[in-house]
Parts: C-alpha cells; structure tokens; sequence
C-alpha cells in the first residue's frame, strides 16, 4: 500500500471481510474513507462522542488489529478529533473498547517509523513466511513464481 499497491481485489478473505462489516452492523454508518484511513463503522458514543470501530472476523491477530486501530486514533486526534475505538469481532461476539493511551499511541509511532524506514529503503527486504502469509491478499506480490510449500 505505501507504494500504491492494492491487494488482489477478489480475495476470497477480503469478500468475506467486506461482507462480515456491511452485514453485522446495520445500525452504523459504514466504511468512511479519509485520507491514508478507511474507517469500518462510525458511531455515536455516550456524551457525543466519536467511536470508530474495526471489525474484524476474528481476535487471531488482536496486536495487529490493535495498532490500526490506534493509528486511526492517533490520525483522528492530530486533527483534532477526540474519538474511541472499538475493536468488533462479530463471529466472537466479542466488543473491545479502546482508548488511546500513551503506551498504544508510542507503539503505532514505533510500528510507523519502522513502517516509513522499510518505505525509504531503495530495494525490499526479501520476503519471509510467516503465519499469516497463506491467507494474505498479497501474498503473489511476496512468493510469486515459487512453489507453495505452506
């Protein structure tokens, strides 16, 4: 994505994903896209307040999902907008509140530096399996013309 790359649009566990996030949540305002964010669900929160929320097929990678969604929280208080999370995992029936503490917004600050250093660096590192490499909807862009061992 930091180099204008879109996933493989018809991956099967984005289809899924899409349809979970229009299907499990009627009430809420869907996909809001903003600059460098596309924001799942949009909600109303007691005393007004913004809540975004994620949702999310399953808690399996709960860190990751944590990180993106403090990335937006912190995207959202640079403009001034003070906002809660919520990480949604329909399927588990499971909601997670989440706040933007000090320690959450210094790790998305760590996970994008580290980010925008692999981004300036002429050539990619090359590319190792990790767990969730079979599911990933760029996995050809990594491992293409190599046999599937996975």
């Amino acid at each position: 994505m930091g180099h204008g790359l879109e996933p493989y649009p018809d991956h099967e566990l984005l289809a899924l994903g899409r349809l979970l996030q229009e299907t499990a949540y009627p009430e809420g305002r869907k996909e809001i896209t903003l600059p460098g964010m596309r924001l799942d669900l949009v909600a109303h929160g007691p005393e007004g307040t913004l809540v975004v929320a994620e949702v999310k097929r399953s808690s399996g990678y709960r860190e990751a999902h944590l990180l993106q969604l403090g990335y937006y929280l912190v995207r959202l208080k640079e403009e001034g907008i003070p906002a809660m999370g919520e990480l949604r995992y329909p399927e588990e029936r499971r909601v997670e509140r989440v706040a933007l503490t000090p320690d959450l917004e210094a790790k998305v600050r760590a996970a994008e530096e580290a980010l925008l250093e692999l981004l300036r660096s002429p050539i990619p590192p090359p590319p190792k399996r990790i767990p969730p490499c079979p599911t990933c909807a760029y996995y050809e862009f990594c491992f293409i013309g190599e046999e599937d061992d996975a």
